[in-house]
Order: structure tokens, then C-alpha cells, then sequence
């Protein structure tokens, strides 16, 4: 279990962090969604809106309402928000009991993850949001707080669809193990979050002339290929194979090596999730959709490190980090962030070994019993 006194200071000490990384990352040198949320932030409705972003409105409304500069309030939020989803992984560890090491690798991983730190490079979106509720929401149903669980979920698809998948992975979830009380309960409770954003996108076309643009459109073009095929489109082989890659990272190497040794509860669902992971990464950018499952990826990894001794696990989080002050939050640093991220991928090879090597509880008991029956 996780010590709850400990909370504060580790979201403390995250949040400090990412804002000195957000201060140092350069401003972003192509076309970003910024005016079309500055815009909603400060005329709360921008009638004939014409682009996707436009129904995200939670966060510019939030935002918009605050003192200060408008990228201060954007950064600040992004850093925020990026520090909750990490102790919010922090303690859904706790909830399928990864021990403390584990839970505090995990959040260290999802703080300076690839996502995160993107996101204090270009603010301007509703991803942080989305990287807190997750694993937010999915401690919050576990834990028997449905009501909050549910209230943030409805919320937070104001702000984005995403809101409402960590309810429907947790409907597979418990279905998988033939608890359909607690399944029926988060399937109407993702359906509600559904319905909620359905309706605003419904009344923001009828009332105010919105639309969806031409990205929105090919999000909703699930036959032709949607955001996926339209994303691809615009990449070279190269260049999506490196979004990708830098996607994850070393964690390709460590997550699924983590699902050895996670408990079977977790591991199941992880695995439930995996399908709707796929569904995001078809109907939006999978080179950053995909880090809304963070808090499933980061927990198993640190799972497979906290096997490790300590030192090779750290060293690993920490070139992992590094690399990613380069490919997520642009710092100027890439002889260094290569070098972090090829050191990143050996030292998850050994790591990954290092756990291979070390038995496990079971192993540990049968050894014992067959000792104690050849006495």
C-alpha cells in the first residue's frame, strides 16, 4: 500500500519540476491549436467554429478565467495537471498493491513520459487533463467513490471524449472476471459521460454553427482510415516510425516484461484496455493518443524495474527522462538525448533480466516447501 502522507510532497516536488521544464522549453516552431482555444478562453462561445478543438471547451473556459499571461496560465496548467496524473498512478499502484518502490517509479515515468512532457512544449490542449483523469477516475471507481468517479468522468468529456474510456475499460474489466454488478455499474457510468459530451457537441452545432473542420472530419471517418489514415498521410516512413518509437520508448521493452509479474488483476486490465487503446490510436494522433493509457503502460514497467536492484532501475528512469526532455518538452539537448535514449533501451534490456533472474514469491514458496518435505 501507498502512504498517503507522502502525497503531497511527491506532487510538490513533480509540479516544481515540470514547471522549470515547461519554462525551458522552446516555443513550438509549427501550427498548434493555440487560437482556437485563446479564442474560446476568452469568448467562451466563438460562434461558426470550425475546427475539433472548438468542443473542448472545459479547460479554456477554466483557464480563460484566471489572472496573468495566457501561455503562464497554459504551462502552469499542463504541469499541474501532468503532476496529478502521476500521483493519481501513484495510487492506483496502491489499489492492486505494486508496492511502494513500484508506485513511485511509475509515477516518476508518467510525470517525464514522452506525453507529459509534450505537453509542456505545446500546452495549448486538453491532454493533461485527460493523462490526471485517467488513472484518476479508475482509482476513484476501484475504490468504491462511484459518485466522484462518475461527476469527473461526465465533466471531463467537456473537455474531451477521452473522459469517458477509463469507464468503459473498467466495464470490460470486471465483466472479464464475471462481476456484472460492478460492470453494468461502469458501462451506464461511461454511457453517461457519452451521452454528456454527445449533447454539448449536438447543441454547440445547433445553437452556435460549430463543425468539426477537416481534421474532425477525418477523426470521424472510421471507414476511410480516420485521424490514423489522415495522420499517416502527412508522415514519411521514418517519421512515423520515430513518433512512434518515442511514443513509449523504452518502455516497449519494460511493459511487457511487467506483465509477468504484475498481479493477475492488473494485468487483466491492462489486457481489456488494449482494444480501446487501438480504437484511439485509429480515431486520433496515435503518436500522443496513445499516452492517455500512461497509467497502465508506467505501472508495468515500473512493476518489471522494481525487480531490478535499485540502481539499475533509477538509471534506467532516468535516461528515460532525459531522452524525453529532448523528443517531448524540444529542449536543445540532442547529442544528450540520444545518448539517454539508446542508454535508456540497454538498461531496460538489463533490467529486464536483472527481473527475469529474480524469483518470484511462488517460486520462492515451492522452493521452500520441496526443502521442508526432504527433511
Amino acid at each position: 500500500m501507498t502512504d498517503k502522507s507522502t502525497a503531497p510532497g511527491l506532487f510538490g516536488a513533480l509540479f516544481t519540476a515540470l514547471v522549470l521544464i515547461a519554462w525551458a522549453s522552446p516555443a513550438p516552431d509549427h501550427v498548434t491549436d493555440r487560437l482556437v482555444y485563446e479564442g474560446t478562453a476568452e469568448r467562451v462561445i466563438v460562434s461558426d467554429c470550425s475546427d475539433l478543438q472548438c468542443f473542448r471547451v472545459l479547460v479554456p473556459w477554466v483557464l480563460g478565467r484566471l489572472p496573468g499571461p495566457s501561455g503562464l496560465r497554459w504551462k502552469l496548467y499542463a504541469a499541474a495537471s501532468n503532476a496529478a496524473g502521476a500521483i493519481a498512478v501513484w495510487f492506483l499502484c496502491g489499489v492492486f498493491g505494486l508496492g511502494r518502490q513500484a508506485a513511485t517509479i511509475a509515477a516518476v515515468i508518467s510525470a517525464f513520459g514522452f506525453g507529459s512532457l509534450y505537453t509542456l512544449h505545446d500546452p495549448f490542449t486538453s491532454d493533461p487533463l485527460m493523462y490526471a483523469l485517467g488513472p484518476a477516475i479508475t482509482q476513484l471507481m476501484l475504490t468504491g467513490r462511484t459518485g466522484l468517479a462518475v461527476t469527473l468522468s461526465m465533466v471531463g468529456t467537456l473537455a474531451k471524449e477521452f473522459a469517458a474510456a477509463p469507464m468503459y475499460a473498467l466495464a470490460l474489466y470486471h465483466a472479464a472476471a464475471r462481476e456484472w454488478i460492478p460492470a453494468l455499474r461502469a458501462f451506464a457510468a461511461g454511457n453517461a459521460a457519452f451521452l454528456t459530451w454527445t449533447l454539448l457537441t449536438i447543441a454547440l452545432m445547433l445553437k452556435f454553427n460549430y463543425s468539426w473542420g477537416w481534421n474532425g472530419v477525418g477523426s470521424a471517418n472510421i471507414v476511410g482510415g480516420s485521424a490514423l489514415s489522415l495522420w499517416a498521410s502527412q508522415q514519411t516512413a521514418r517519421g512515423i516510425a520515430a513518433a512512434m518509437f518515442n511514443e513509449f520508448g523504452a518502455l516497449y521493452i519494460l511493459a511487457p516484461a511487467g506483465l509477468l509479474f504484475a498481479p493477475a488483476s492488473f494485468r487483466r486490465l491492462a489486457i481489456v484496455s488494449l482494444p480501446i487503446a487501438a480504437m484511439f490510436g485509429y480515431v486520433q494522433q496515435p503518436d500522443r493518443g496513445l499516452w492517455n493509457f500512461h497509467y497502465l503502460v508506467a505501472p508495468l514497467a515500473a512493476v518489471c524495474l522494481s525487480r531490478a536492484p535499485a540502481a539499475l532501475a533509477w538509471s534506467t528512469v532516468a535516461l528515460f527522462a532525459v531522452g524525453n526532455l529532448r523528443v517531448g518538452a524540444q529542449l536543445p539537448i540532442a547529442p544528450i538525448g540520444r545518448v539517454a535514449i539508446a542508454g535508456s533501451l540497454m538498461l531496460a534490456i538489463a533490467s529486464v533480466a536483472a527481473a527475469l533472474r529474480k524469483p518470484t514469491h511462488a517460486a520462492v514458496g515451492r522452493a521452500f516447501a520441496i526443502n521442508e518435505a526432504g527433511r
